[in-house]
């Protein structure tokens, strides 16, 4: 693909064939994300389920054999992890945890601030760091934040200031390595400034010892630390980032002259000398690692991490190599991203950096950035995700659990943070724009096995479906001032800089052309309501899977229509399967026999299989508890006949056939209210508009010379439960209720698209199409189809006939 600057590779042919063949799983998929969790070799998970079939281990806490050898395994591993960070057992002590939030906390909870006259010490931390450093304040007795621009001015120099005159109180200054949102690696030499005293007088905290809690978590799993050199009394950091496996093992580095600052009060199994239960006395262990290491270890799960270390040596992996090559990875990614711009010459990606990704003692191997319209919009991070997940490329988005960076680059006010959760974003939502303002951005970061492909699947998606073509490539209009803001930033840090772009060639410029785009522009009608005819009902008896299209007419209820997703196909943890994890459900085609009171499922070259809609022996089944949407849901399991049926057409092993109870705790909600809702996502019917769907598939042939689709199979991609046509497109996003032959639904909202819409409901064939056009028409509001809720009925009637007139009711105009 065209490139304005080429990546570096960093290993040999070779070591690359070498990483390639232990991560076969990965295919086509570009993962992304490895600052959330790196992925692990699948030779790494072959030699520990090895080892942990030919070896015996148990709870160390035991004084057997088998204990024994457990116990002196960890320990050696203790070794080998105080080695990999370049320190010995005299100067550190490693403490297992569950992960790095786990080790943080734990130095909040016993971090004596105050001293034993009263005196009280306090809590900096830097703007940019993870959130579970900002709970650390409660239990600091004062608590300062320091901005990065201070941290610069205040650390830059070596402080003078004579320590002995000051309070004798302790205090601790957080601030991470590398910051997960932006990459940008703050100078460790931090540590020794802070450790003189460097930040007695900012905004009037003074103590006479200061502590530094280095995060090392997005540090550590690309980047050499040399603990020999850099001296933080505290590191925290997660193993599954390193490694990738296990989860739930993480561990804090406390530096053995600190510890005493550390004042434990609870205590657990395994940490006492001697304990009385008639009397509150204990003795806790003399041992640090042993005194803070409450009740057992997950033993089997440490023993694993000698496989991670195995895994980056077999793999002749060093931290110096991993940093350059994920550094050189981001690069490449950045210098091809800032130069992209529309063909009307505006910019279409705004990056998210302190850095101009010069060398990587400044900058680590993620990128941040959103991206823009031609006419300045900015486009949604949902948009771009479902757009990526189209392509098999996995990313990150919102503010990456790092609200003082996301503020600071996305320039967010407190107040503007309160207002867009008062309109009802939160953190981990799809909520992505309010009023137009990005509530969060799109993170990629890079792993060990991360691939030059990765990024060029990203680089074309981005350009074939967010900017207008012809691209410009070209530097930003503010390009020079960014790299003396940078310059201006490290000075005096680290080794020289240098300019990347000194020796690359000139950027290529295009024509510019003028290119029109379709909009939509409905004129208003003046009616307050609007007329259609029921064209098609279609009910989903399996959730997720094909489509029932009754021939005449079908019962309604309270939870949607009768029989719709009452049944669901879970895995083998329990899990709700949907067609985005496997999109031959859609192969599944269910018929229900009124008169026989059966479902049949069939599947293409697999026959059927029968079951009953209401199975006489249902107080012998099992009952299942599963989540959708974060709701509770209880149901019957169906057996295991459909089970083995299941898992042969699907091709996956352990699936189950969950049939929802019928009594008031079939679904729950986190609050705790009974819900009258089915199996479905969010509402009990989803209604679209035929016109819409002509509309949609004609707006795609435009675009899709030759495309060609039926209109009942566009229409089934949407998986709606009515389809009105109202001959007017889009006006069911203006309706308030829908009345048909006596039977009263309120609109709910409109429902908001992702990737399912691309999965062909015929065939189980993945295409871009339509979210591409949908997405494009509409600039990123990417939603089709009303939900529908119940509004009552009249008359006792509770049967849809197709071929009924529909009568709806316009929104009343607030003007």
């Amino acid at each position: 693909m065209e490139e304005f600057c080429s990546f570096v590779p960093v290993y040999s042919e070779e070591q690359r064939k070498l990483i390639d063949g232990e991560f076969g799983r990965i295919k086509d998929e570009h993962f992304l994300d490895h600052a959330g969790g790196t992925l692990y070799s699948e030779r790494q998970i072959e030699n520990i389920a090895a080892e942990l079939k030919n070896t015996l281990l148990c709870n160390p806490h035991g004084k057997n054999a088998p204990s024994q050898k457990t116990e002196d395994a960890i320990d050696i591993l203790r070794y080998r992890i105080l080695q990999h960070f370049h320190t010995n057992s005299e100067e550190y002590t490693v403490i297992f945890t569950a992960n790095s939030t786990a080790s943080i906390k734990l130095i909040a909870e016993t971090f004596e601030f105050t001293n034993q006259n009263g005196k009280e010490g306090g809590l900096f931390y830097l703007e940019d760091n993870h959130t579970s450093v900002l709970g650390m304040r409660s239990y600091s007795p004062i608590s300062k934040v320091l901005t990065v621009p201070e941290a610069f001015e205040i650390l830059g120099s070596p402080s003078e200031d004579d320590l002995h005159h000051l309070p004798n109180t302790s205090s601790l200054f957080v601030y991470p390595a590398q910051c997960n949102f932006s990459g940008t690696k703050y100078p460790l030499d931090w540590i020794k400034r802070v450790h003189s005293g460097g930040l007695n007088g900012a905004k009037g905290l003074k103590a006479r010892k200061w502590y530094v809690l280095l995060d090392a978590a997005n540090f550590a799993a690309t980047n050499n630390l040399d603990l020999s050199i850099y001296k933080p009394d505290f590191v925290p950091f997660s193993f599954y980032k390193l490694f990738g496996y296990p989860t739930g093992v993480g561990a804090l580095l406390v530096r053995n002259c600190s510890q005493q600052v550390l004042q434990k009060k609870y205590y657990g199994g395994g940490t006492v000398l001697m304990a009385l239960a008639l009397e509150d006395e204990a003795v806790l262990k003399s041992s640090l690692a042993e005194r803070f290491e409450d009740g057992t270890l997950p033993y089997l799960s440490i023993c694993t991490l000698n496989e991670g270390f195995n895994t980056l040596k077999r793999l002749d992996l060093t931290m110096k190599s991993i940093s350059k090559h994920t550094f050189n990875l981001a690069k490449y990614l950045h210098s091809n991203l800032v130069t992209l711009h529309h063909a009307n010459g505006k910019q279409a990606v705004i990056l998210y950096h302190d850095t101009t990704f010069e060398n990587n003692q400044h900058q680590g191997g993620i990128v941040n950035f959103n991206l823009v319209r031609e006419n300045g919009q900015h486009i949604g991070y949902a948009e771009v995700m479902n757009m990526a997940s189209l392509n098999k490329i996995h990313l990150r988005t919102g503010c990456s659990c790092n609200p003082g960076a996301c503020q600071r680059h996305l320039k967010l006010s407190s107040n503007d943070v309160r207002k867009h959760f008062n309109a009802g974003h939160v953190c981990g939502d799809l909520n992505d724009l309010v009023d137009g303002i990005p509530t969060g951005s799109l993170r990629v970061s890079f792993g060990y096995m991360s691939r030059k492909a990765d990024v060029d699947a990203l680089l074309r998606m981005i350009k074939d479906c967010f900017i207008q073509k012809p691209i410009l490539i070209k530097f930003p209009e503010n390009w020079k001032i960014l790299q003396e803001n940078y310059i201006n930033r490290f000075k005096g840090h680290h080794t020289k800089n240098n300019n990347m772009y000194r020796n690359l060639v000139k950027p290529t410029e295009f024509k510019q052309e003028v290119i029109i785009r379709n909009t939509l522009s409905f004129d208003a009608v003046d009616k307050e309501f609007a007329g259609g005819i029921l064209k098609y009902i279609f009910l989903y008896p399996v959730k997720s899977c094909g489509a029932f299209a009754p021939p005449k007419s079908w019962k309604v209820s309270n939870s949607g229509l009768e029989y719709d997703r009452k049944w669901m196909i879970v895995n083998s943890n329990g899990s709700c399967l949907s067609q985005k994890q496997n999109p031959n459900m859609c192969l599944v085609r269910p018929v229900i026999d009124l008169e026989q009171t059966t479902l049949e499922l069939t599947f293409p070259d697999e026959g059927s299989i029968v079951i009953p809609l209401h199975d006489p022996n249902r107080k012998t089944l099992s009952l299942c508890e599963s989540k959708i949407c974060r709701d509770r849901v209880i149901g019957f399991d169906c057996g295991d006949a459909v089970s083995t049926w299941l898992s042969r057409c699907l091709r996956c092993e352990g699936l189950r056939l969950i049939q929802q109870i019928d009594h008031d705790v079939a679904r729950v909600n986190r609050q705790g209210q009974h819900l009258q809702l089915s199996f479905a996502n969010e509402c009990q019917y989803l209604m679209v508009n035929l016109a819409s769907v002509k509309w949609l598939r004609d707006r795609v042939r435009e675009k899709e010379n030759g495309y060609s689709e039926s209109l009942e199979s566009m229409v089934l991609r949407f998986r709606p439960n009515i389809v009105i046509d109202f001959e007017e497109p889009f006006i069911e996003n203006e309706l308030e209720a829908i009345d048909i032959d006596e039977i009263t639904f309120q609109t709910a909202g409109g429902c908001t698209r992702c990737q399912m819409i691309c999965i062909n409901q015929v065939n189980a064939q993945k295409t871009k199409e339509p979210l591409i056009t949908l997405a494009r028409e509409f600039g990123g509001k990417v939603k089709f189809g009303v939900y529908l809720g119940n509004g009552g009925t009249r008359w006792g009637k509770d049967t849809l006939v197709l071929g009924s007139d529909v009568q709806a009711r316009k929104k009343t105009s607030t003007e």
